[in-house]
């Protein structure tokens, strides 16, 4: 992968996960409406994950993980690395919350799950808590949904990429059966970014580099501008998904990707300049991602002033991120002592 598409590629991640938080500690009952304008967008930051993630999953495919063992650790230790600190985080934050003020769980702006939360969280160690539209999140940690699909895409990927003959078909049409249809809905999505990792592999410019410039500059316009528009607009569900705004998000946001490198030989000297800062911090991105809502939630209560005061807007704000960064940097190691836990299990 080319260094400078590499590093925007960071640069777009860190972004993505970043609008999801403050999307979330938006709201009045958090910190008072504060950056209210991006909970427009938190179904935006999700559909250009999964752009992200078909990418990536065809970059370490191509140049890695060739084996079925090899992509199978890989992907385990990933998810498992991040999604069992985040577990126990949503718990003990909802327990602590809960006891606090049970009302602003269970009646507040989110709504807590209703029943014994046990099987929700088995089921999202598992990463299944959402096929077929079961929505047993967690607690109190909603984004946990889009897991199941990241889930279902890597599992009927790997079929199709390391599968052969019948048992290749049977195993993609059952996983497909049992995804559901919401599931199945945006693959399409996460293909785009697997078939644009190649289009990017010749490194070559498709069209006049100016021209991929003025295209990549549009996109990105229309993804901040017209998305809200299309989502307010075109508003046809589809088992819980708005498709058409999924898809307009996700063939914008594929487009502007792809003629980006071409931007990027103007701008590149600023993601050099830039480029151990953007590592570091876009490796905590998929912490940010599943960590923040408990921890908004449980901090707000903490708080002694009203969510719209600056202090409350610092404790929820700061806070949630100070405790992202020290167990993220944490939970992101960890993904290799479950590498070598795991790996006797494929040999």
């Amino acid at each position: 992968m080319n260094r400078l598409t590499s590093l925007y590629l960071d640069v777009v991640r860190l972004t993505a996960a970043m609008i999801v938080f403050l999307g979330h500690s938006s709201g009045q009952a958090f910190t008072g409406g504060l950056f209210w304008q991006l909970g427009t967008y938190l179904q935006t930051a999700v559909i250009m994950f999964f752009v992200l993630s078909g990418y990536v999953i065809a970059f370490v495919t191509d140049t890695k993980e060739k084996k079925l063992s090899d992509y199978s650790i890989a992907r385990i230790s990933r998810l498992l690395s991040v999604v069992i600190p985040a577990l126990f985080i949503t718990a003990i934050c909802d327990y602590i919350g809960l006891q606090i003020d049970p009302s602003f769980y269970i009646d507040g702006p989110w709504g807590y799950p209703e029943g014994n939360q046990v099987l929700n969280y088995i089921l999202s160690f598992f990463l299944i808590q959402n096929l077929h539209g079961l929505a047993l999140n967690p607690g109190i940690n909603g984004p946990f949904w889009s897991l199941s699909f990241e889930f279902a895409y890597y599992f009927i990927f790997a079929a199709a990429l390391f599968l052969t003959g019948i048992k290749r078909f049977a195993i993609i049409v059952l996983a497909l059966l049992i995804s559901g249809p919401a599931i199945v809905a945006l693959f399409p999505i996460w293909l785009m970014g697997y078939f644009l990792y190649f289009l990017h592999k010749s490194n070559k410019p498709f069209i006049n580099q100016y021209i991929e410039i003025a295209i990549s500059i549009t996109c990105l316009l229309l993804l901040i501008f017209a998305s809200p528009w299309v989502r307010d607009n075109f508003t046809f569900a589809f088992y819980g998904r708005y498709l058409i705004a999924d898809y307009f998000e996700a063939i914008v946001f594929t487009l502007h990707l792809l003629f980006v490198p071409s931007l990027l030989i103007k701008l590149g000297h600023i993601l050099e300049a830039c480029s151990s800062f953007i590592r570091w911090t876009a490796s905590l991105t998929f912490a940010l991602y599943l960590f923040h809502r408990p921890l908004i939630q449980l901090f707000v209560l903490i708080s002694p002033e009203e969510p719209s005061s600056w202090l409350t807007r610092a404790i929820v704000l700061l806070g949630t991120l100070i405790i992202i960064i020290t167990l993220g940097r944490w939970s992101e190691k960890q993904k290799y002592t479950i590498k070598r836990l795991i790996t006797p299990l494929f040999k």
